[in-house]
């Protein structure tokens, strides 16, 4: 219904019509004897623009498929409360950039920070969507009584040794925890960058906000080598841990894939 709805929205639908119907009136006026010219133009159009409608319902048209929504972390969870954090941080800075003029070293860091923890939180939520997707997979691997049951099959094979289908039900009930175990390891990790991410951005909000208060109460233009240095190698050690446990999370998705 949808898509049909979108094909009579579309406005070539109604200039293919309109251009069918100006021609049949300009030649209904020579070939046609004894019909109203305009009223055959008029039906030609319309007949052209419901074919036209109805093939774009049918076929989708040339319009790409819709690509789905990226996974968010849910309400209430780790993830979704260190991304809002985050998120505030980064805004803070943001703040203090716009603040900030252009003429000293200071204003140029504050900005550049400002710019990296946008970067960083772009990346804090890719993180977070893996995050989701984690939780998601767990979902489907995850069940009351796993282990007892895979401690019933390893019984039944050790058992039965000659007995294939004991051995490859013990062996899919082991492959199933490791893929557990590896998206509990991978979902421990992604919330645990993300914490120590929103964190290190609330850090680096106190630290730029001291800099320009110094600067601003003390007439200091120039913020120190090492204000600079500290800058820099916060904002480096969060893009790098971030960058890590990202790999981390997408092995333990292929994994469970």
């Amino acid at each position: 219904m949808s898509r049909l709805r979108d094909e009579l929205r579309d406005p070539w639908g109604a200039l293919l019509a309109g251009i069918a119907g100006g021609v049949s009136w300009a030649a209904a006026g020579v070939i046609a004897a004894g019909v109203p010219p305009v009223a055959l133009g008029i039906g030609i159009g319309a007949a052209v623009y419901g074919v036209k409608v109805a093939v774009g319902a049918l076929t989708g048209g040339d319009r790409p498929p819709e690509q789905p929504a990226p996974a968010r972390p849910r309400y209430g969870t780790p993830a979704f409360a260190w991304l809002k954090r985050a998120d505030a941080a980064t805004r803070s800075l943001e703040d203090m950039a716009r603040q900030a003029g252009t003429a000293t070293a200071t204003d140029l860091a504050v900005r550049h920070a400002a710019d990296e923890a946008r970067s960083i939180l772009n990346d804090m939520q890719r993180l977070g969507g893996q995050s989701a997707a984690v939780m998601a997979a767990m979902g489907r691997v995850d069940a009351p009584g796993l282990e007892a049951e895979a401690a019933r099959l390893q019984a039944a094979a050790s058992a039965s040794p000659g007995d294939a289908s004991a051995q490859q039900s013990y062996q899919a009930s082991r492959d199933r925890l490791a893929v557990r175990d590896r998206l509990q390891q991978a979902g421990q990790a992604l919330d645990g960058r993300l914490q120590a991410s929103a964190l290190g951005l609330e850090g680096l909000v106190a630290r730029v906000a001291e800099l320009s208060a110094t600067a601003n109460a003390v007439g200091q233009l120039d913020p120190t080598t090492q204000d600079l240095e500290d800058i820099t190698t916060e904002l480096d050690g969060l893009r790098v841990g971030l960058a890590d446990v990202e790999q981390v999370a997408r092995k333990a998705l292929g994994a469970a894939g």
